[in-house]
Protein backbone atom coordinates (compact mmCIF):
# COMPACT_ATOMS: atom_id res chain seq x y z
CA UNK A 1 0.00 0.00 0.00
CA UNK A 2 1.49 3.36 -0.97
CA UNK A 3 1.82 6.34 1.38
CA UNK A 4 -1.19 8.31 0.10
CA UNK A 5 -3.50 5.30 0.20
CA UNK A 6 -2.34 4.55 3.77
CA UNK A 7 -3.06 8.10 4.90
CA UNK A 8 -6.54 8.06 3.36
CA UNK A 9 -7.36 4.72 4.99
CA UNK A 10 -6.09 5.90 8.38
CA UNK A 11 -8.05 9.16 8.24
CA UNK A 12 -11.20 7.27 7.26
CA UNK A 13 -10.73 4.86 10.16
CA UNK A 14 -10.25 7.73 12.62
CA UNK A 15 -13.36 9.46 11.28
CA UNK A 16 -15.43 6.32 11.74
CA UNK A 17 -14.11 5.83 15.28
CA UNK A 18 -14.84 9.47 16.13
CA UNK A 19 -18.41 9.17 14.86
CA UNK A 20 -19.02 6.07 16.96
CA UNK A 21 -17.37 7.66 19.97
CA UNK A 22 -19.54 10.76 19.76
CA UNK A 23 -22.70 8.68 19.49
CA UNK A 24 -21.79 6.53 22.46
CA UNK A 25 -20.09 9.07 24.73
CA UNK A 26 -22.20 12.16 24.13
CA UNK A 27 -25.91 11.39 24.36
CA UNK A 28 -26.53 15.11 25.15
CA UNK A 29 -27.16 14.66 28.85
CA UNK A 30 -25.20 16.34 31.63
CA UNK A 31 -23.33 19.57 31.04
CA UNK A 32 -20.60 20.48 33.55
CA UNK A 33 -19.35 23.86 34.75
CA UNK A 34 -16.32 24.68 36.87
CA UNK A 35 -16.62 27.05 39.83
CA UNK A 36 -14.13 29.68 40.94
CA UNK A 37 -14.03 32.46 43.56
CA UNK A 38 -11.37 34.55 45.29
CA UNK A 39 -12.00 36.61 48.42
CA UNK A 40 -11.63 40.38 48.24
CA UNK A 41 -9.69 40.92 51.47
CA UNK A 42 -7.41 37.93 52.13
CA UNK A 43 -7.77 35.89 48.92
CA UNK A 44 -9.42 32.80 50.35
CA UNK A 45 -10.55 30.65 47.43
CA UNK A 46 -13.39 28.39 46.37
CA UNK A 47 -13.13 25.87 43.54
CA UNK A 48 -15.48 23.16 42.34
CA UNK A 49 -17.97 22.06 39.70
CA UNK A 50 -21.66 21.38 39.08
CA UNK A 51 -23.67 19.59 36.41
CA UNK A 52 -27.26 19.36 35.17
CA UNK A 53 -29.20 17.82 32.29
CA UNK A 54 -28.99 20.26 29.40
CA UNK A 55 -31.73 18.43 27.45
CA UNK A 56 -34.38 19.57 29.94
CA UNK A 57 -36.16 22.92 30.03
CA UNK A 58 -36.09 25.02 33.20
CA UNK A 59 -38.50 27.68 34.46
CA UNK A 60 -37.16 31.07 33.31
CA UNK A 61 -33.99 29.23 32.24
CA UNK A 62 -32.83 28.93 35.86
CA UNK A 63 -31.23 25.72 37.14
CA UNK A 64 -31.92 25.37 40.85
CA UNK A 65 -31.04 22.98 43.69
CA UNK A 66 -33.38 20.17 42.69
CA UNK A 67 -32.24 20.35 39.06
CA UNK A 68 -28.59 19.60 39.82
CA UNK A 69 -27.05 16.23 39.06
CA UNK A 70 -23.90 17.04 41.03
CA UNK A 71 -22.37 19.91 42.99
CA UNK A 72 -18.86 19.75 44.45
CA UNK A 73 -17.04 22.59 46.15
CA UNK A 74 -13.75 23.02 48.05
CA UNK A 75 -12.42 25.97 50.05
CA UNK A 76 -8.78 27.02 50.45
CA UNK A 77 -6.99 29.35 52.85
CA UNK A 78 -4.91 32.37 51.65
CA UNK A 79 -1.85 30.12 51.28
CA UNK A 80 -3.69 27.67 49.05
CA UNK A 81 -4.11 24.94 51.67
CA UNK A 82 -7.32 22.92 51.45
CA UNK A 83 -9.72 23.71 54.27
CA UNK A 84 -12.62 21.46 53.41
CA UNK A 85 -14.34 19.93 50.40
CA UNK A 86 -17.98 18.96 49.91
CA UNK A 87 -19.20 16.29 47.48
CA UNK A 88 -22.83 16.35 46.26
CA UNK A 89 -23.26 19.48 48.34
CA UNK A 90 -26.80 19.94 47.00
CA UNK A 91 -27.88 17.43 49.67
CA UNK A 92 -26.67 19.67 52.51
CA UNK A 93 -29.35 21.42 54.62
CA UNK A 94 -29.81 25.12 53.71
CA UNK A 95 -28.05 24.60 50.35
CA UNK A 96 -29.18 27.18 47.79
CA UNK A 97 -27.90 27.58 44.23
CA UNK A 98 -29.43 29.23 41.16
CA UNK A 99 -27.77 29.29 37.74
CA UNK A 100 -29.07 31.31 34.79
CA UNK A 101 -28.54 29.18 31.68
CA UNK A 102 -29.26 32.18 29.41
CA UNK A 103 -26.51 34.40 30.80
CA UNK A 104 -24.17 31.75 32.21
CA UNK A 105 -24.16 33.55 35.58
CA UNK A 106 -24.74 32.31 39.12
CA UNK A 107 -27.38 34.35 40.94
CA UNK A 108 -25.92 35.74 44.17
CA UNK A 109 -27.26 39.27 44.69
CA UNK A 110 -30.05 38.28 47.07
CA UNK A 111 -30.38 36.87 50.56
CA UNK A 112 -28.82 33.43 51.09
CA UNK A 113 -32.17 31.57 50.94
CA UNK A 114 -33.81 33.66 48.19
CA UNK A 115 -34.30 32.64 44.53
CA UNK A 116 -31.45 35.02 43.61
CA UNK A 117 -29.17 34.12 46.52
CA UNK A 118 -26.60 31.44 47.33
CA UNK A 119 -25.67 29.21 50.26
CA UNK A 120 -23.13 26.43 49.61
CA UNK A 121 -20.60 24.36 51.52
CA UNK A 122 -21.43 23.36 55.08
CA UNK A 123 -24.67 23.85 56.95
CA UNK A 124 -25.37 27.41 58.09
CA UNK A 125 -24.57 28.15 61.74
CA UNK A 126 -22.61 24.88 61.90
CA UNK A 127 -20.00 24.56 59.16
CA UNK A 128 -17.78 26.28 56.60
CA UNK A 129 -20.39 28.15 54.58
CA UNK A 130 -20.39 30.52 51.58
CA UNK A 131 -23.49 32.74 51.44
CA UNK A 132 -24.91 35.95 50.01
CA UNK A 133 -26.71 39.03 51.34
CA UNK A 134 -27.90 42.20 49.53
CA UNK A 135 -27.32 44.77 52.28
CA UNK A 136 -24.48 44.94 54.83
CA UNK A 137 -26.29 47.41 57.08
CA UNK A 138 -24.85 50.51 58.70
CA UNK A 139 -22.21 48.54 60.58
CA UNK A 140 -20.03 48.53 57.47
CA UNK A 141 -21.03 51.67 55.55
CA UNK A 142 -22.52 54.98 56.63
CA UNK A 143 -25.00 55.07 53.74
CA UNK A 144 -27.95 52.70 53.49
CA UNK A 145 -27.50 51.68 49.86
CA UNK A 146 -27.76 48.07 48.79
CA UNK A 147 -24.35 46.44 48.47
CA UNK A 148 -24.80 42.81 47.41
CA UNK A 149 -21.93 40.60 48.51
CA UNK A 150 -20.90 37.12 49.63
CA UNK A 151 -19.24 35.85 52.80
CA UNK A 152 -17.11 32.84 53.62
CA UNK A 153 -17.85 31.98 57.25
CA UNK A 154 -16.50 29.43 59.69
CA UNK A 155 -19.75 29.08 61.64
CA UNK A 156 -18.54 26.11 63.70
CA UNK A 157 -15.15 27.67 64.52
CA UNK A 158 -13.40 24.68 62.94
CA UNK A 159 -10.43 26.87 62.00
CA UNK A 160 -9.86 29.24 64.96
CA UNK A 161 -6.28 30.06 63.94
CA UNK A 162 -7.10 31.29 60.44
CA UNK A 163 -7.00 35.06 59.76
CA UNK A 164 -10.31 36.92 59.47
CA UNK A 165 -10.81 39.26 56.53
CA UNK A 166 -13.63 41.41 57.90
CA UNK A 167 -15.17 41.18 61.37
CA UNK A 168 -15.91 37.49 62.04
CA UNK A 169 -15.90 36.52 58.34
CA UNK A 170 -12.96 34.60 56.89
CA UNK A 171 -13.39 36.61 53.70
CA UNK A 172 -15.93 38.64 51.75
CA UNK A 173 -16.50 40.02 48.25
CA UNK A 174 -18.58 43.14 47.62
CA UNK A 175 -19.80 43.51 44.04
CA UNK A 176 -20.26 47.30 44.17
CA UNK A 177 -17.72 48.40 46.80
CA UNK A 178 -13.96 48.74 46.57
CA UNK A 179 -11.58 47.20 49.07
CA UNK A 180 -10.65 50.71 50.20
CA UNK A 181 -14.29 51.46 51.02
CA UNK A 182 -14.77 48.21 52.90
CA UNK A 183 -11.68 48.62 55.09
CA UNK A 184 -11.99 52.40 55.32
CA UNK A 185 -8.40 52.58 54.14
CA UNK A 186 -7.47 54.63 51.03
CA UNK A 187 -4.33 52.49 50.61
CA UNK A 188 -6.30 49.24 50.36
CA UNK A 189 -7.03 49.59 46.64
CA UNK A 190 -9.99 50.12 44.32
CA UNK A 191 -10.65 46.50 43.36
CA UNK A 192 -14.25 45.29 43.30
CA UNK A 193 -15.01 41.89 44.81
CA UNK A 194 -15.35 38.85 42.55
CA UNK A 195 -18.56 36.87 42.20
CA UNK A 196 -18.57 33.08 42.20
CA UNK A 197 -17.92 32.39 38.50
CA UNK A 198 -19.05 29.44 36.36
CA UNK A 199 -17.14 28.34 33.27
CA UNK A 200 -18.33 25.56 30.98
CA UNK A 201 -16.19 22.44 30.71
CA UNK A 202 -15.62 21.36 27.07
CA UNK A 203 -17.52 18.20 26.15
CA UNK A 204 -15.46 15.00 25.63
CA UNK A 205 -16.42 14.87 21.96
CA UNK A 206 -14.93 18.34 21.42
CA UNK A 207 -11.66 17.34 23.07
CA UNK A 208 -11.63 14.10 21.08
CA UNK A 209 -12.15 16.04 17.88
CA UNK A 210 -9.22 18.33 18.67
CA UNK A 211 -7.03 15.29 19.23
CA UNK A 212 -8.09 13.73 15.94
CA UNK A 213 -7.26 16.93 14.07
CA UNK A 214 -3.76 16.75 15.52
CA UNK A 215 -3.34 13.11 14.48
CA UNK A 216 -4.57 13.82 10.95
CA UNK A 217 -2.20 16.78 10.71
CA UNK A 218 0.76 14.59 11.68
CA UNK A 219 -0.23 11.91 9.17
CA UNK A 220 -0.57 14.49 6.42
CA UNK A 221 2.88 15.91 7.13
CA UNK A 222 4.34 12.41 6.98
Amino acid sequence: MNKIAYQKLTIAAIGAALSLGVLRANPAQAVTFNLDWTGQILSYKASGSFSYDETKSYVDGIVRKDDLESFNIAFFDPKGNLLKKFTDDQRTPDFNFNFDTKTGQILQDGLWNAPDGISIGGERNKGLNFWSIPNPGRLTFSDNQLSPHVHLDDWGNEFPDLPRGLFEHLDVAFFTRTTAEILNDPQAGNEIGQRLVASKVPEPSVLLGIGVVGVVSCLTKR
